[in-house]
């Protein structure tokens, strides 16, 4: 089945990361809300091979006119917010999960050495946690849980008598079994005062977590990582450092289930590419249960605060929105009319600075800036810049430019997670259109952990990219910054010490003459664009081509970067998964990832599919610990 054109430029715009995506037919009805890890690679899936569909979704994807989707921080919290949007919308293909009836839960039973498991038979003495309509989600999730937390896996039955604790039936494993020796349990089976100890400690911090108080969990994992570490007892402290930094992968707030009990709308309004937009998110009985986004053209110059206000205005003075429904906003309107008639009619507005109430916030708005950015990559697809346009645009810097030929972009943007995992992106654009073979990633090589530089960072990029345009000879005609003046004279200087380094070693260096390319960096904030020994900035016109051009290679640039990082992280925290996992040689690895692409992807492909490359046994170990 070919592509359909709409589809495709949908396609085109979806990042590789964390994701809820939501199908909707031509009336706007939701048909179909999914998750994944990999988001551009799960949802291409449904037009890259119509054979492996079943009669549903090959029915589902013919109907689909557009798809609307949520960036969430980790693969938890998309699990969650999946469930919530499913269960408040009802979507026609997401058969398995509309029976809002048969809620499941995560029990934490009562005793010295407790199972976490999935229940939907509820008892007034038992501890439970999250209820929901999804029993496969809940699995998911204690899959997850398990892992970070180091709970144990197997039905090993222990029984109590006077005060001590023996194994009755050992359920058919061994003690203790593969996952102590891979880390993913304390062995409580030994039976141990000091591993039934760890056990139960990380049973508590499970439960806080469970209870949304991840920070406090995470100080407490430190305190006993420290106290380890001055009893030299390092293997044990590495463990403890490696539960923290999962912790805090997982997110400090779980925003899509640590909701706000009540019912709010969180709504944003900002200005971008010359077009305001309003996020929507609303939260009900404490759950999210919707996220939407509109854009609103701006042929009257309209400010954010008034397009904000006439939302506002049609929403709750026109609509039938309950009076409970409070409203979350960063700043207070300027309308006082407004503000005067939400008084009369007894609307309550907040304007949270910290909290929860500022995190649902914050989550909306980053969704929003994600969703004008999609869209503006969307319309330069209809608007497309050309050779031409480029050409403008040396001309504008005071640059030269070739007469004949390809010209060539090329834009340089840093990322990093609080210092850590530190990497750069190249995104090209050659004659106008984005050149992706061309893209390329880079690590970071000389800061250090923790240390966050980005002008020493661009310094080491540009410098190692000079040195391949001198040896290659492959230099763009422009080379663009993200970022201000620092930005700028920090590549300036890694350019010119790059090609002094060049002519003082090689000898065929020195016989031929080295023309760098042409230089510029572009500020976020006014998209000014700043050129070398020029102090004032240049202006594009707002809307114009050569305008849309910088924001274009700048958001791609901008785009892989974060996507790059990401991906660093995670592959740091799953990296040695497998070659930890028993039974699982370099021939078995190699067969797997050849299947799946990464780690991350294991879980997305059929089980038949694994079935045909791998024993039984193997299958088995993965499905046990959560790959599968």
């Amino acid at each position: 089945m070919k592509t359909p054109a709409h589809i495709s430029k949908i396609l085109a715009t979806l990042p590789s990361s964390p994701w809820v995506y939501i199908m909707k037919n031509k009336r706007g009805v939701i048909i179909y809300v999914g998750k994944s890890v990999n988001l551009h690679s799960r949802v291409s899936s449904y037009w890259a091979d119509e054979k492996r569909l079943n009669f549903a979704k090959r029915s589902m994807i013919t109907q689909v006119q557009d798809i609307g989707i949520i960036e969430t921080r980790n693969e938890l919290e998309a699990l969650v917010l999946e469930t919530n949007l499913i269960k408040e919308n009802q979507p026609k293909y997401n058969i398995l999960m509309k029976d809002g009836k048969n809620l499941a839960y995560i029990h934490i039973t009562d005793e010295t050495i407790p199972e976490v498991i999935k229940t939907r038979n509820r008892k007034d003495s038992w501890i439970y946690f999250w209820p929901y309509t999804a029993g496969a989600n809940v699995t998911e999730i204690l899959k997850v849980l398990k892992r970070i937390f180091q709970i144990r896996s197997c039905r090993v039955e222990f029984i109590e008598k006077d005060g001590k604790i023996s194994i009755g039936n050992k359920a058919g494993r061994s003690i203790p079994c593969l996952d102590y020796s891979i880390g993913l349990c304390p062995a409580p089976c030994l039976l141990t005062e000091e591993k039934i100890k760890i056990y139960q400690d990380n049973i508590a911090s499970l439960k806080q977590f469970l209870s949304g108080k991840s920070l406090a969990v995470i100080e407490e994992l430190r305190a006993r990582m420290q106290e380890r570490a001055k009893k030299l007892e390092f293997e044990e402290a590495q463990k403890l450092k490696l539960q923290i930094e999962q912790i805090e992968k997982l997110g400090t707030k779980q925003i899509a289930r640590d909701s706000i009990p009540g019912d709010y709308d969180a709504i944003i309004s900002i200005e971008k590419y010359h077009k305001n937009f309003i996020g929507l998110t609303e939260i009900r009985s404490g759950h999210i249960v919707g996220v939407s986004q509109i854009e609103v053209g701006n042929e009257l110059e309209e400010t954010p605060e008034e397009v904000l206000s006439v939302f506002l205005a049609k929403r709750y003075l026109t609509e039938d929105i309950p009076a409970s429904v409070k409203i979350l906003l960063k700043d207070e309107p300027e309308d006082v009319v407004l503000l005067g008639a939400f008084i009369e009619k007894k609307r309550e507005i907040e304007y949270p600075r910290i909290g929860p109430k500022a995190d649902i916030l914050r989550f909306a708005e980053y969704n929003l800036l994600s969703f004008a950015q999609r869209e503006e990559i969307r319309s330069l697809a209809v608007k497309a810049p050309t050779r031409t346009t480029q050409v403008n645009i040396l001309e504008r810097l005071g640059y030269e430019v070739k007469k004949s030929g390809e010209i060539v972009f090329e834009c340089y943007d840093i990322s990093h997670t609080h210092g850590q995992f530190t990497v750069a992106s190249r995104s090209v654009i050659v004659n106008g259109k984005s050149e992706t073979s061309r893209y390329r990633k880079y690590k970071i090589k000389t800061l250090s952990p923790g240390m966050i530089d980005d002008f020493a960072s661009i310094r080491e990029v540009l410098y190692r990219r000079t040195l391949e345009g001198i040896e290659q000879n492959n230099f763009p005609d422009l080379i663009v910054i993200d970022g201000g003046k620092g930005q700028l004279s920090s590549a300036l200087e890694a350019m010119n010490r790059a090609c002094e380094s060049a002519l003082t070693t090689t000898l065929s260096h020195r016989e031929r003459e080295i023309k760098l390319p042409h230089l510029c960096s572009i500020a976020k904030r006014e998209e000014e664009i700043f050129v070398p020994f020029q102090k004032d900035p240049i202006l594009f016109e707002k809307g114009s081509m050569e305008l849309m051009l910088f924001q274009k290679i700048r958001d791609e640039s901008h785009r892989f970067a974060i996507g790059f990082n990401r991906s660093s992280r995670n592959k740091a925290m799953k990296k040695n998964i497998l070659e930890e996992l028993p039974g699982f040689g370099p021939v078995a690895r190699k067969k797997i990832l050849k299947l799946a692409g990464s780690i991350e992807n294991i879980h997305e492909i059929p089980r038949e599919e694994i079935e045909n490359i791998l024993t039984k046994k193997q299958v088995e170990i993965l499905e046990e610990h959560g790959l599968l």
